[in-house]
């Protein structure tokens, strides 16, 4: 498309052109070609649809070419005359390829042209012609972005998504230390679902891996971040889960996750400040998002002087996290998964895990196993020094109270009582 856009700048002579659509009362735009100030100054620019030249063109108060829009008093006075700085302009309708209006193509100049007449107002139709079909993608595009934000922010308002709670515990002595918060959505949220997402990597969450083409949690939050309401429903799932905090007995901590862009915002650690935020662990996780290093570790450093401990999720299949490792120096480091599955008949796996109990004690972090599903993976944890485990095995997730004990006990007391009988 911005060749297309190049083309009707470099035919018609003119400084910029761009490619605008209509979104309710709205023009914005999407794409410009030009150069200088005045492209990045238009890039986005949203406006009034009733304040422009093209809704004018359109209701026939203006015609598809103005030559001298300072000497036009059609246009001399008009605020976007000014704003843009226009002298000359020629636009014309983009349509769908199901007739529907899109929005226009344009081109503008900043000094007036003479030249400018009907023959341009053809070719630049004859251009919006050609990108019909583009236009149509994209406007589907647009439409799916607005259910999609329209549905996740009806999860937002209602209050956030229903949260459930995985106990975690300490594998030496058996004992519950805390639980991590995980999100659930509604299976189906809408009569036609949301559009499904490739998987995003691994997790500790059990609820988290769909291969129904239903979204997991990890895709639903991918889907926010795409449409710009990321950081949104990450906090309310944290505020959701920070609301059961006071049913937590106070030695017990709360595990919630934030991407980093969520904690650079500064809105983290707003939520969390109070009086039981030494109760609470932020996990890292490994989302989408933009966020400046600096500003993340100082909001990290922000958080740790509430009493908040940090913790660097999914550690030790991506080079990712051992940079996060590094990076943000957690008090808590979470395994990955993968590193507890079949750990008992993997050597590769258990001298990871080594490596992972070696670092964890130089740094004076708490190492914890997720995803721990049968008692030989537990027992070959354990006896690696793993400091804590979470998974389908020792506590399914689950609304509240906790559970006062795992199975972890259970296997316990079922070695204890084979020893007794021997």
């Amino acid at each position: 498309m911005r060749r297309v856009l190049d083309l009707a700048r470099r035919h018609l002579r003119t400084d910029v052109a761009w490619l605008a659509r209509f979104s309710g009362d709205h023009q914005v735009i999407d794409l410009v070609a030009g150069d200088g100030d005045l492209v990045e100054s238009l890039v986005g620019y949203r406006v009034d649809k009733e304040q422009t030249y093209c809704a004018r063109v359109l209701d026939g108060r203006l015609p598809a070419v103005v030559p001298d829009a300072r000497a036009d008093r059609r246009t001399a006075n008009l605020p976007v005359t000014r704003d843009l700085g226009i002298g000359s302009y020629v636009g014309t309708p983009v349509h769908l390829d199901n007739g529907e209006l899109y929005g226009m193509l344009c081109a503008l100049g900043t000094e007036p042209d003479p030249n400018l007449g009907e023959r341009d107002v053809r070719f630049l139709s004859l251009l919006a012609d050609v990108l019909t079909d583009t236009v149509s993608a994209i406007h589907r595009g647009h439409a799916d972005d607005d259910h999609v934000r329209s549905v996740i922010g009806e999860i937002i308002d209602s209050g956030g998504p229903t949260m459930v709670f995985q106990a975690m515990f300490d594998l030496p002595t058996h004992g519950i230390v805390g639980a991590e918060a995980l999100a659930r959505f509604p299976r189906f949220p809408s009569p036609d679902g949301l559009r499904t997402a490739p998987g995003s990597g691994s997790s500790g969450d059990p609820g988290g891996r769909r291969a129904d083409g239903v979204l997991s949690p990890a895709q639903w939050f991918e889907q926010a971040t795409s449409v710009g309401l990321g950081i949104d429903l990450e906090l309310a799932a944290i505020r959701a889960a920070l609301a059961e905090l006071p049913r937590f007995p106070r030695g017990l901590a709360l595990s919630v996750n934030a991407s980093p862009a969520t904690i650079a915002s500064g809105r983290l650690t707003e939520l969390i400040d109070g009086p039981s935020a030494d109760q609470v662990v932020v996990e890292i996780a490994e989302r989408e998002g933009n966020h400046e290093l600096p500003t993340t570790l100082d909001r990290l450093l922000e958080l740790r002087d509430l009493g908040t401990r940090i913790a660097v999720d999914n550690v030790g299949v991506a080079y990712a996290s051992l940079r996060r490792m590094v990076q943000f120096l957690p008090d808590v480091v979470k395994m990955d998964r993968w590193l507890s599955m079949n750990v008992g008949s993997d050597a590769a796996r258990r001298a990871l895990v080594e490596a992972l109990v070696h670092f964890s004690r130089q740094i004076g972090a708490t190492l914890v196993a997720e995803g721990i599903e049968t008692a030989d993976e537990l027992r070959v944890l354990s006896a690696a020094g793993v400091d804590q485990g979470q998974g389908e095995f020792l506590s399914p997730p689950g609304p509240l109270p906790l559970p006062a004990h795992g199975r972890c006990v259970a296997v316990k007391r079922s070695r204890l009582a084979a020893t007794a009988m021997t």
